[in-house]
């Protein structure tokens, strides 16, 4: 009789320890694993352009799997609005999983904007890094005609220099503002001196705190796996596919380029304002 028992208990214990490893492989098949995605942002920031990567931002932060996010930065910057597009997309992603931004060449201008809604920001020692303001492109002097009529004295031009000077130094400020707002006390420099516009070296960048750290896109990946307290994980590149012909220009940025490369203006931009970094001429 004791027998009996003992065999029941045993067998007990093996069903129960059956069912368990059964349970568990079971999950390994059925539960995915768990995902950090890169999304990258290259080239020029267009209006056309900003749809599809919100798109992958979007879908980054409804999917379960996805628990972070890297943004691999290669930019110059671009457009004002699509620039705050994407700025206010990476917070918005940011409330509901980590963003590291992984700095590959360049995040100027626009596109540092962009990065500074990260969580943490990594670059390449040798990255470019800045060039906080605004840049302006006037349309050319109104024509005169005789034939050609208007409802207002600068209905064909938008207005005069003075209040296109006074409109940049608007998003200067909103721009300032957004980047003193985000990087808080990691900075070791004042508006005073970001103001100025200048690139640094991404190693200049980590002593005045435009970075957290000098480091790779593999350390950026790291480190959003920190954040999101992963210890195994798998990285999905989920960059969307873009039709060439929704670019704005005939410029797209290619990889390898160097960063003077990157940095030159397309042959022509339309009248209006910019986030975006143009090398001076040499």
């Amino acid at each position: 009789m004791n027998r009996q028992k003992v065999l029941r208990v045993f067998l007990t214990i093996g069903g129960l320890f059956l069912v368990l490893v059964i349970g568990c492989l079971v999950a390994m098949y059925l539960i995915p694993t768990p995902e950090i995605v890169v999304i990258r942002i290259e080239g020029d920031i267009w209006g056309s352009y900003t749809t599809h990567v919100r798109q992958a931002m979007d879908e980054a932060a409804t999917d379960p799997a996805v628990r972070a996010v890297v943004l691999e930065i290669s930019s110059p910057g671009g457009e004002v609005t699509a620039s705050e597009d994407l700025y206010f997309e990476v917070l918005r992603l940011r409330d509901s999983k980590p963003v590291v931004a992984a700095i590959h060449e360049i995040a100027a201008s626009g596109a540092y904007y962009i990065a500074s809604a990260a969580d943490q920001i990594y670059a390449k020692p040798g990255s470019t890094v800045g060039n906080i303001g605004v840049i302006s492109f006037l349309p050319e002097p109104d024509i005169v005609d005789e034939m050609l009529f208007t409802t207002g004295p600068f209905k064909l031009s938008g207005g005069s220099q003075v209040e296109a000077i006074r409109q940049m130094e608007v998003l200067k400020e909103t721009f300032l503002t957004a980047i003193l707002a985000q990087r808080k006390d990691r900075l070791t420099v004042g508006p005073e001196i970001l103001s100025r516009g200048e690139v640094y070296l991404g190693l200049q960048a980590e002593q005045i705190g435009l970075i957290d750290k000098v480091g790779s896109k593999g350390d950026a990946v790291e480190a959003a796996a920190r954040l999101a307290m992963l210890r195994n994980y798998e990285v999905v590149d989920r960059t969307p596919e873009l039709p060439e012909d929704e670019y704005l220009f005939e410029y797209k940025l290619q990889r390898g380029s160097t960063a003077a490369t990157i940095a030159a203006p397309p042959k022509q931009f339309p009248p209006g304002f910019y986030f975006r970094y143009v090398e001076p001429p040499q």
